[in-house]
């Protein structure tokens, strides 16, 4: 508790630079903007990236990979399981893979067991993030900026649909896009009743358990049938794997309640999580595919 108060009390007096993370094992830190800003000020991320396997001589895609709301890191305060283990699967088929860390700079850990009426950190904060993580792809020479995917897992997730969406101005006229857009059970009632409307800005696959009571896949049935109805052209993409519940690709996670957190169907008295072995091998496949479909090189 008091180091959350002094990281928040640092970020708010030091704005300009984002907090210290311990190093985190094969990735190169980086540091960049934010389009979000608080008290006028640009927020200053963090972010870990992975390089391609390869020989370097070519500009390579890049994977922008958006954590939960668990945050980045496990105990040992390297990356979790989960992100490490996805960050050599994409590295050894030829991608880049960016990790930004929107909790650090910003004086947070987690936020999942926060209700989501009273979270100051939102799915619209880091749509901000991915903005300037798609900026800063510009200053590299080693990345392909015609060749960008979006990746989410549960409240990341609902940043990429967030991120996604070509209803929003400051998606649409963004000078830099993706090609790509893949989101692992997202929360999709938000975008199922945006004023606005929704339309993905790029090719978008959702990857969901049929079980889940954290983020159920109703809304996102619903959304995907709204949107095909309206723009049958576009590419939306909706899987749902069954036995699978919230966290079904984290790898050898036992299935159990989480109290702690209040939100999901049934808000009090918990949520299920775990893995499904079976859904996340085909998860995967479908993700590599439709990665490997939508960033393919142009001539």
């Amino acid at each position: 508790m008091i180091c959350s108060l002094l990281l928040t009390l640092f970020w708010l007096v030091w704005g300009s630079r984002p907090a210290d993370a311990q190093p985190v094992s094969g990735a190169q830190r980086v540091e960049f903007e934010s389009l979000d800003r608080s008290r006028g000020r640009a927020i200053h991320l963090l972010g870990w990236l992975f390089t391609a396997k390869g020989d370097g001589s070519a500009r390579a895609p890049l994977v922008i990979a958006l954590h939960g709301c668990g945050g980045l890191y496990g105990r040992d305060k390297n990356l979790n399981q989960r992100h490490r283990s996805m960050a050599e699967l994409l590295r050894q088929e030829g991608y880049h893979v960016l990790f930004p860390d929107s909790f650090t700079p910003r004086g947070k850990n987690s936020i999942c067991s926060e209700k989501i009426g009273a979270r100051d950190l939102t799915s619209e904060n880091r749509r901000r993030d991915v903005l300037g993580a798609l900026n800063w792809s510009a200053t590299r020479l080693d990345l392909d900026t015609n060749r960008i995917a979006l990746l989410g897992w549960s409240h990341g997730a609902s940043t990429v649909l967030s991120a996604n969406n070509r209803q929003l101005s400051e998606v649409a006229g963004h000078d830099i896009k993706a090609r790509a857009a893949i989101a692992f059970y997202p929360g999709c009632t938000a975008y199922l009743n945006a004023r606005g409307g929704y339309r993905p800005n790029a090719p978008l696959l959702l990857l969901m358990g049929e079980k889940d009571d954290w983020t159920p896949p109703q809304p996102c049935v619903a959304l995907h049938a709204k949107v095909y109805a309206k723009y049958p052209n576009d590419v939306f993409e909706l899987r749902l794997y069954p036995d699978s519940y919230h966290d079904f690709d984290d790898p050898n996670a036992p299935l159990r309640v989480r109290k702690d957190v209040p939100n999901g169907v049934h808000p009090g008295q918990g949520v299920t999580t775990g893995s499904n072995p079976a859904a996340r091998k085909q998860a995967y496949a479908e993700m590599l595919e439709f990665l490997r479909q939508r960033l393919a090189r142009q001539n």
